[in-house]
């Protein structure tokens, strides 16, 4: 019985439990020379620490990489946006007014613009009202002096804003391998910066996208430490068996609190109902002690005897077992001197 219920445990957890994850992985990033591209270098160098391959497709920016979330079979889509370097050359050429590029703040780009002659960054002097209109808006301040202290620059802080950037995978992505990322974002994002404090990023934001069960966990409670101290494989495969072994654990530990009774039920079961047998017929004789039932009641003794004497059972039941044979005998005797009814 027990086994069955392990094998049916096994069955039911390697059903809704997610295999051993995949050894390939693809993150779509942005447009060529843009520094997701590098940022997204950076992941597949990480992850490739554990035997994780990260395959990397430059995009045009966020409206092909949400289109290609979308899209199972990942097809090419037509480009319509200008690139990294076109924008920034059109800046400087004067035939753009402005140009808001989507990246962090000491990309290549943004880099090369702020110490162009001509061009300066645009503080936004309504930075937070914006918040509040558009919550997936941040207020972001560049301090005064951040970019070269000795010269003081920026002579003044700019106030920036910044939309929220999401790391974003299918719901299908295998959990350890959401795990992984999430360990490589820390690695990547946690130092500090111009605009952001040291441990400030990653971090859970309330976005329109559901946030997964890992990165819940993972932010609340912190990493596995099977992931700290053994590799990947072997931390995943441990995590695994750990999901496993939780619901046969529930069903096993109020199992294993009833074995007593259930052993002990098996064994009795096999010779109560002949105690209650040969119950009845002794009360009977004792109502009806007439000659006339004599050889009736022989016939029901012989076959609670002949009964008895097959049953098996455990050793520690030997006792009981022949207490009721004596009982048996006891009732023999009765009824070979059987005493006739006043």
């Amino acid at each position: 019985m027990t086994l069955l219920v392990i094998v049916g445990v096994f069955w039911v957890s390697f059903h809704f439990v997610r295999p051993i994850p995949p050894r390939t992985l693809t993150m779509t990033t942005g447009m060529e020379g843009g520094s997701f591209v590098v940022l997204g270098e950076r992941y597949r160098q990480v992850l490739a620490r554990e035997g994780i391959q990260l395959q990397l497709l430059a995009s045009s920016g966020s409206i092909e990489n949400l289109t290609r979330l979308k899209d199972e079979s990942k097809a090419p889509t037509e480009l319509f946006e200008l690139s990294m370097a076109d924008a920034g050359k059109a800046l400087k050429e004067g035939r753009l007014d402005a140009v808001m590029t989507f990246g962090s703040a000491d990309s290549a780009l943004v880099m090369e613009l702020i110490n162009a002659p001509g061009i300066q960054l645009m503080s936004f002097s309504q930075a937070e009202a914006y918040t509040r209109l558009f919550p997936d808006l941040s207020h972001v301040v560049l301090p005064k002096g951040v970019l070269n202290p000795s010269k003081r620059w920026p002579p003044e802080d700019i106030h920036l804003l910044a939309p929220t950037t999401n790391l974003i995978v299918r719901d299908n992505v295998h959990p350890a391998l959401v795990y992984l990322l999430l360990e490589a974002a820390v690695e990547i994002h946690s130092g500090a910066g111009w605009v952001h404090k040291a441990g400030e990023f990653p971090a859970l934001k309330t976005q329109d996208f559901p946030i997964s069960d890992q990165a819940q966990r993972y932010f609340k409670s912190g990493g596995s430490v099977l992931y700290d101290y053994l590799p990947f494989w072997a931390a995943t495969f441990l995590d695994r068996m750990i999901l496993l072994l939780i619901p046969l654990g529930i069903v096993l530990i109020p199992l294993i609190g009833i074995m007593p009774w259930i052993y002990t039920w098996r064994n009795r079961s096999k010779y109560y109902p002949w105690y209650r047998a040969l119950k009845e017929l002794e009360e009977e004789l004792q109502a009806n002690p007439g000659l006339e039932q004599m050889d009736g009641y022989r016939e029901q003794l012989d076959r609670i005897e002949d009964a008895v004497s097959h049953i098996r059972v455990a050793v520690a039941f030997y006792d009981e077992v022949f207490l009721l044979q004596e009982h048996i005998t006891a009732v023999r005797q009765k009824l070979a001197h059987p005493v006739p009814a006043v």
